[in-house]
């Protein structure tokens, strides 16, 4: 891949640990503002992409959420790009752990620490600092693993997922598309229905509509 090749969407917290593995290969960042704590260079907003495509770069999606840990605002920004023809870099920090029989989707992102043990990651996935997927799991696609969260093998996780800080799953769990699990979750039932999980009984509270 040709150096400073790709361009971020995104300028928050996850797009600066991002420049700190992957720095030499990002030419910038997209966001409706500069971020004056990121070295990268502001590009401007995306009015801009459609220029960039042209161009030939390549892009990763480094927008997390904002306000509830939801990533159906992150899934919205993916497809605007999809949708735009974008092609996208998956970001794999040289810490992490990724086993050879590991199958790792277009876009995603493994963290300082992680490791991904012979299990499929959908594309966009996030594996955050310290997280572990063990074997033979399938992640879906969107979904972000927390720093330090454990899943068991066997387990299969939806889409647009978010499984907070030190979360622990359970060996051959199902978690159904777009559920959030709570930081310092243990679970050890399926989780079928959408929505936020937390407490020690994983009681479901209903994501509102938008």
């Amino acid at each position: 891949m040709k150096r400073q090749e790709v361009i971020l969407a995104g300028a928050g917290g996850h797009a600066l640990s991002l420049e700190e593995f992957a720095g030499e290969k990002i030419f910038g960042y997209l966001a409706l503002n500069e971020n004056p704590d990121s070295e990268m260079k502001w590009l401007g907003t995306d009015d801009r992409l459609q220029e960039f495509i042209r161009e030939g770069h390549t892009f990763h999606i480094a927008y997390v959420y904002k306000g509830l840990p939801r990533m159906d605002g992150r899934a919205r920004l993916i497809r605007k790009y999809e949708d735009a023809g974008a092609r996208f870099e998956t970001l794999i920090s040289p810490s992490s752990i990724v086993t050879k029989n590991s199958k790792i989707g277009e876009g995603c992102a493994v963290m300082a620490g992680a490791i991904v043990n012979r299990a499929t990651l959908g594309r966009h996935v996030i594996i955050n600092s310290g997280g572990i997927v063990e074997h033979d799991c399938m992640i879906g696609c969107n979904t972000f693993i927390g720093p330090g969260a454990v899943i068991g093998g066997f387990t299969t996780i939806g889409e647009n997922c978010f499984i907070g800080l030190g979360a622990r799953i359970s060996n051959g769990i199902k978690i159904g598309d777009n559920v959030t699990v709570a930081m310092g979750a243990i679970v050890t039932h399926d989780l079928l229905e959408p929505g936020i999980y937390h407490g020690p009984n994983l009681k479901l509270f209903k994501l509102p509509t938008k």
